[in-house]
């Protein structure tokens, strides 16, 4: 009789937590695994909603993207667009890993203060981030080139607009970055420290051999996020560099010409190459993390 009772407990709470967790499910089946699979045959189509047109065609959309005379053009570009972009990311931990380190020293005083100041750019809006950053950059009357008494094209020229979005992204994105550097660094005993100190070590020894080795768990999952959101910049685009052909990233790519122009097929095939291309260089990170140290 017990045992049943138990069953029939046990069975209910499974029930009970499927009915809590099945919103999310259904909403990821049906709004994401659906869709992608719907994306996936789009790519091997010509399907255009307006038009009405969908002709099944294999691989040619593919093959458009880096042959076509319009389209090769624009996806390279944007492809060099993105992976230029993508310098932001170790910038960003490289400046984040310094601040934190000294924001963690024993002597610093206001950490609290100094850790909401760096955190207010991850909770303030995206688009009043975008606005204020490019007034700022604005080459009449902006900012910055009123500070410098310049008149530096930041927003029009190809290279310049690519330099001010990843300044304008390395300020937005070390206040995440320094808190998760400063809970790593936290955790590591002051033994080690402490044993390094009576060899005589000094505070650069102390970082590169004990600090950066014991926080590259944090090292590890701040490349992989960085990279996969670096992949994916859009917002940046539009509302900063207010779509200049120098800022078009893969995603821009994806959404002008699917969104924009109706080409399905082409923005399908684009989003799968840039899937595929993500999974397989964070499979890489995975699979060469031997320079992780995990402690216990």
């Amino acid at each position: 009789m017990k045992k049943q009772q138990g069953s029939k407990l046990i069975k209910r709470e499974k029930l009970t937590a499927l009915a809590f967790v099945s919103p999310l499910i259904i909403g990821f089946v049906v709004f994401t695994l659906v869709c992608m699979v719907i994306s996936f045959a789009y790519s091997f189509t010509n399907f255009n909603p307006i038009s009405g047109r969908m002709k099944f065609e294999w691989f040619a959309r593919y093959a458009e993207l880096f042959t076509h005379p319009t389209y090769k053009k624009a996806f390279l570009d944007s492809i060099a667009n993105t992976l230029f972009l993508l310098l932001t990311t170790p910038l960003c931990i490289t400046v984040s890993i310094l601040i934190a380190a000294l924001m963690n020293s024993k002597k610093f005083r206001g950490k609290t203060v100094f850790r909401v100041i760096l955190y207010l750019p991850a909770v303030t809006s995206v688009v009043a981030v975008n606005y204020i950053w490019r007034y700022m950059f604005e080459e009449n009357y902006g900012l910055i080139n009123a500070f410098f008494h310049t008149h530096i094209p930041w927003l029009t020229d190809n290279m310049l607009v690519k330099v001010a979005m990843i300044i304008k992204n390395v300020w937005s994105g070390i206040g995440v970055q320094v808190i998760l550097f400063m809970a790593g660094m936290q955790n590591i005993s002051d033994e080690f420290y402490e044993a390094a100190e009576l060899d005589g070590a000094g505070p650069v020894y102390k970082f590169f051999r004990i600090t950066l080795p014991l926080v590259t768990p944090v090292l590890f999952y701040s490349i992989i996020t960085g990279l996969i959101g670096g992949f994916q910049i859009f917002a940046d685009v539009e509302l900063f560099a207010g779509g200049q052909y120098g800022s078009r990233t893969i995603v821009h790519f994806i959404r002008n010409y699917g969104i924009g122009q109706n080409l399905y097929g082409l923005a399908s095939a684009a989003s799968f190459l840039l899937a595929a291309v993500i999974m397989i260089i964070t499979a890489l990170q995975f699979k060469f993390n031997k320079w992780v140290e995990y402690t216990d």
